[in-house]
């Protein structure tokens, strides 16, 4: 690669090594859910399931609201570990909003107009509600245009609670706060337990009969922030974790450590051995998602690991894996669209997608990292730069 793509590259990764690799994994991982629902691979090897283990790449999603939590609460964890000044909100909103909204807005926009889809005068309520990052509150919206941007909804809405949860605890020391931490996680779940198994009936929108509002055991429910505040809060738990182990171990250049090296591997060989056997299923908990708590903290544990493990560092940290992970947003919202695009072009041409998998495969991926690169460098990256230049450093 050229130099000026290695110097970018650096340049926009963030400052905990690994996490761009690790990003990176966690949107190929979503890419392989769908491109595995279309294809139905049924391969196995031994006690390993290849159709399971793609069908669990979705914990590619559990994996970015842990890289959320930890990354996120870094600024509050500095604030109250190092006595600095409390972060600036208004710079942590303003950089949110400029990270989500950009891509996030032109892909919502392109397949509205695409699909004609605003020319239907119902759809004008589902088409608002996407736009306010409300939808993931109805049956009928949810996933109604692209449907991982569900998870988007409620990455917007942990951004809005965490700088007000750790305004709540920052006179508290680190040990109490992680407590806290375990106790709303403990709580998060008790309340999404008792809410999904108390909703019994289906509940229309208001003014509307055709359009499904609530429904037991529905997505609103299931895919709610409440469900998920769990994997945040481990997240935001390791981010504490983390920046202590650097403060009383500072790693600079990695070397080989063979207790880290170990840990690494192993912990990754377990996750291996979880999504791809049944065993992934008989350690979770009813109701929890992405094998909570276990998967979760395992996630955790990795990203701890990776921070003083050579060989994890090598891996992560490959350009190849930097770059995929710098352009994780784009691949994450651009590869289900451009999925759909190539199986219906196939099927118009009497490809079969199951029978000609090798092609559908390489083709909506090299479309899917082709538009996430043009989507970073075109419409992320300049309003990203703008915002860092128009905000005071901290």
């Amino acid at each position: 690669m050229s130099k000026y793509f290695k110097k970018n590259a650096l340049k926009t990764g963030p400052r905990i090594k690994g996490l761009d690799g690790l990003r990176g994994l966690a949107a190929l991982a979503v890419f392989f859910v769908h491109y595995n629902q279309i294809i139905d691979a049924d391969w196995q090897l031994g006690p390993f399931d290849l159709y399971l283990f793609l069908a669990n790449g979705e914990y590619g999603v559990a994996l970015f609201f842990i890289l959320s939590g930890l990354l996120l609460s870094q600024p509050f964890w500095k604030s109250i570990l190092y006595q600095r000044d409390w972060p600036d909100l208004k710079k942590f909103f303003i950089h949110r909003l400029a990270r989500i909204l950009p891509a996030y807005y032109f892909v919502l926009s392109l397949l509205i107009i695409v699909t004609d889809y605003w020319c239907f005068p119902e759809a004008w309520t589902d088409i608002l509600l996407h736009y306010s990052f409300l939808f993931n509150y109805t049956e009928f919206s949810f996933f109604s245009i692209n449907a991982p941007f569900w998870t988007l909804a409620v990455e917007m809405q942990f951004y809005c609670m965490l700088p007000f949860l750790f305004m709540a605890v920052k006179r508290l020391s680190m040990l109490k706060i992680i407590i806290i931490l375990v106790l709303l996680s403990t709580l998060s779940y008790v309340l999404h337990y008792g809410l999904a198994t108390s909703i019994n009936k289906t509940i229309a929108w208001p003014g509307s009969s055709s359009l499904l509002w609530i429904r037991p055991y529905g997505s609103v429910v299931t895919h709610s922030l409440l469900a998920y505040l769990p994997h945040f809060f481990i997240g935001v738990i390791f981010g504490g974790i983390l920046l202590q182990l650097k403060t009383v171990q500072p790693h600079g250049r990695v070397t080989a450590n063979g207790f880290y090296e170990l840990a690494f591997w192993i912990l990754t060989s377990l996750i291996v051995v979880l999504l791809s056997t049944e065993l992934g299923e008989l350690i979770q908990i009813p109701f929890g998602h992405y094998g909570l708590p276990l998967v979760p903290i395992l996630f955790g544990l990795i990203i701890l690991s990776s921070q003083y493990a050579l060989s994890a560092h090598v891996l992560l940290n490959s350009l190849p894996l930097r770059f995929m992970g710098m352009i994780s947003y784009g691949i994450y919202i651009y590869h289900l669209p451009i999925l759909g695009f190539v199986d219906h072009y196939m099927m118009a041409i009497a490809l079969d997608a199951r029978e000609h998998w090798i092609i559908l495969g390489s083709i909506a991926l090299a479309l899917s990292i082709f538009a996430a690169t043009i989507s970073y460098y075109l419409i992320e990256r300049p309003v990203l730069n703008r915002v860092h230049r128009n905000t005071p450093k901290e």
